[in-house]
């Protein structure tokens, strides 16, 4: 019987998301990871993996992996499979699970793999509905039990959330923006959660949060997640115009209705018709446009400056930004009260970055990534001291003022490594003054590693703690050989209380 302490769906999803790299053009070297850790929970011998996407009721293949001997080297199982048809089509096509255990009886069986008994197949799903499917195999015949099949798919909806990702990237690229979500906090993965649950909606949303905390990011996850992802999002910044050049942005204006106004201009609502309209620093706008802004998201009509009726329909998807207190400004009468309820169908507050400390090097290994694909070769990797102080300063500016450090070290930074004496002095003494935290679980592990191997090694210290350090027990709990365990002691640095 598989032990519950071994992988609980939050490690797995953790480990999935940790194990995630920012280039989706290395999802296969990932995918062959997840094959392995699949046959590994079900104690399987064989196993694969398909990540398709649906393209005018014809089904593409986006990436695979298969980890077995294929019988006379067939080509892949899901092109086999799809003119069978056989389990793989059948999974994909009801989004249900499929297990068999005598594939020798199973007349939708296509066998593929040497000496297969038996079968186990769940789907992969993005917002409800399938985009893959993840397979094992056992050569002993009756092997599957209800409690593999619980196991593979928590895996297959950790595995989701890496899709999700892949997803968001295409998607965002193909309008040349980056909206990826880096973090594998409880905070950012409750907040990917909402952002699936909610883009799926047209419904509006309200994103509140410090200056800096990705508010805009969000906003772009959520169009680029939702079926309006094929139309446009447009940005208003509503603190960056004067009242009447706001309504004008927002509503366009017909000619001569202003100084200025030489010609009719459609405004932002407009052109976003049938897609997004995010408004950032919303409680800039004066009573007037809130009363305007409120029939429109009403009865799904707008009025142009200068116009005399209401005569264009449109249907936008409206998201709203605040880095203020909205409740407190409508308790004040700054801030009408039908509008912020109308906003705040669906709330969802940012984290500050001081918040989600954990995060702080896996951003900081994000944004040095992203610094040398845009400008090419340069450091690599930081020193645990400079990783010491990311983790210990406050970061009042949040993510946007870790990504202008990290971009500003890179440059400053002579040889292959990010020191202390490289990161800005403002936040070298800023984090000095403060007291020292506990050292994460990964801080002393290589940045490029730290992803997988510091949930790894987060799991292992849990379970020693649980076991008050006693290793033969903590050996058993995890499944694993007492000698396997002290190799990966010592590979991860893990302090026990016996020590």
């Amino acid at each position: 019987m598989l032990d519950d302490t071994i992988l609980s769906r939050d490690i797995l999803q953790k480990v999935c998301l940790g194990a995630y790299p920012e280039d989706d053009r290395v999802l296969e070297p990932v995918l062959a990871d997840f094959v392995d850790i699949a046959k590994t929970i079900t104690d399987s011998d064989y196993g694969s993996i398909f990540i398709m996407e649906r393209e005018d009721d014809e089904v593409r293949i986006v990436a695979h992996r298969e980890e077995g001997e294929l019988l006379d080297e067939l080509p892949n199982l899901l092109q086999l499979d799809t003119e069978s048809p056989g389990i793989f089509t059948w999974v994909y096509h009801n989004n249900e699970t499929y297990m068999s255990n005598d594939v020798s009886k199973d007349p939708y069986y296509f066998p593929a793999f040497k000496d297969v008994a038996a079968d186990l197949i769940v789907p992969i799903r993005l917002q409800g509905k399938p985009v893959g499917v993840l397979s094992v195999e056992s050569r002993e015949r009756g092997h599957y039990t209800e409690e593999h099949r619980g196991r593979l798919e928590d895996f297959a909806e950790a595995i989701s959330l890496v899709i999700a990702r892949l997803w968001l990237t295409r998607y965002s690229r193909r309008r040349g923006y980056d909206v990826e979500i880096v973090g594998i906090s409880a905070e950012i993965r409750g907040i990917e959660e909402m952002v699936k649950r909610v883009a799926a909606t047209r419904e509006p949303v309200l994103l509140t949060g410090e200056s800096g905390v990705g508010k805009e990011l969000l906003a772009h996850a959520i169009h680029y997640f939702s079926p309006r992802r094929e139309h446009e999002m447009m940005i208003v910044n509503c603190g960056a115009f004067a009242d009447e050049l706001l309504a004008s942005e927002l509503f366009g204006h017909v000619k001569g209705s202003f100084t200025g106004a030489h010609r009719d201009k459609a405004g932002k609502m407009q052109l976003a018709d049938r897609g997004t309209l995010f408004l950032d620093e919303v409680e800039a706008m004066s009573p007037r446009l809130q009363v305007m802004l409120l029939r429109a998201l009403e009865y799904g009509e707008l009025q142009k400056v200068g116009e005399d009726r209401s005569a264009h329909r449109v249907d936008v998807r409206i998201v709203a930004a605040s880095n203020q207190d909205l409740r407190e400004m409508v308790a004040e009468g700054k801030f009408r009260e039908d509008l912020y309820y109308r906003f705040n169908v669906f709330g969802i507050r940012v984290p500050a970055l001081r918040e989600r400390r954990e995060d702080i090097a896996l951003l900081a290994s994000y944004f040095l990534g992203r610094f040398r694909d845009d400008n090419g070769d340069g450091p690599i990797k930081f020193t645990d001291d400079a990783v010491d102080v990311l983790r210990r300063h406050h970061w009042p500016g949040n993510v946007r003022e870790l990504r202008n450090a990290i971009r500003r070290a890179a440059v400053l930074c002579d040889g292959d490594r990010i020191s202390v004496h490289d990161l800005p002095s403002a936040v070298v003494r800023a984090a000095n003054a403060l007291p020292p935290t506990a050292a994460a679980p990964s801080a002393e592990i290589d940045l490029a590693e730290a992803r997988l191997d510091g949930a790894i090694a987060n799991h292992i210290q849990r379970v020693l703690k649980a076991v008050d350090g006693n290793k033969s027990k903590a050996a058993e709990a995890l499944g694993i050989p007492r000698t396997s365990l002290y190799h990966k002691i010592r590979k991860y640095r893990i302090a026990s209380a016996n020590d």
